[in-house]
């Protein structure tokens, strides 16, 4: 399925015409949007275009000025981040072996709900304060076990600490619930509910390791 619902429609034409062009058609889109677009649970506005390997930001960035009037706000080696016409982009090089094979929904390319999975441990454990990662893993979860979204974190991360991960995922004192999303689907769904939820499937995954 293709929930293309879950973004404006103006900000879907931006993302197929970038994902159009020579210099960004490797980068496949991922996040919070690219999950939203496979399995429709949220809005989202921005776009985090993903790639495997090196780019030149500064090659990049001439081409977005000069064709979409890209505002940059930060660069870096590897990353680019700004806007186009109100809507957040972010361009980073992320080394990572995939844990499923890309998906391509009506010409949009993203990656899977399996790397997503991955990704947002991996948010979470390194930043607990964004309420949309504990949204996105709460949906996840209702496709996948944690044991599940654990193996798809060791395949992408294989050298990172599982169960500081596991740890990340029941902290919630820092959530900051400011940027809590436009619901689409449990639209009267509560931060209580989902931390709850968490903690099930963490509780009853740690049982397995007593």
């Amino acid at each position: 399925m293709f929930y293309q619902d879950t973004i404006e429609p103006s900000t879907l034409e931006l993302l197929k015409k970038l994902q159009s062009e020579n210099l960004i058609k490797d980068f496949q889109l991922a996040g919070g949007t690219a999950l939203a677009l496979q399995i429709g649970h949220r809005k989202s506005i921005d776009l985090d275009l993903f790639i495997q390997k090196d780019f030149d930001t500064n090659t990049l960035l001439e081409f977005l000025e000069e064709k979409y009037q890209f505002a940059m706000n930060y660069s870096s080696l590897n990353t680019l981040k700004g806007c186009i016409d109100n809507v957040q982009l972010d361009f980073i090089t992320h080394k990572y072996p995939l844990v499923n094979n890309t998906t391509n929904l009506d010409g949009v390319y993203l990656l899977s709900i399996e790397d997503i999975a991955a990704m947002k441990l991996n948010a979470i454990a390194g930043n607990g304060t964004r309420s949309k990662d504990f949204i996105d893993i709460y949906f996840i979860l209702q496709q996948f076990t944690l044991d599940e979204i654990l193996i798809f974190y060791k395949k992408k991360y294989s050298f990172r600490n599982q169960l500081q991960v596991i740890k990340s995922l029941t902290y919630f004192d820092d959530i900051d619930i400011q940027d809590w999303p436009e619901m689409l689907l449990e639209k009267n769904i509560t931060l209580s509910k989902i931390t709850q939820t968490i903690n099930r499937h963490v509780q009853k995954f740690s049982k397995k390791l007593l």
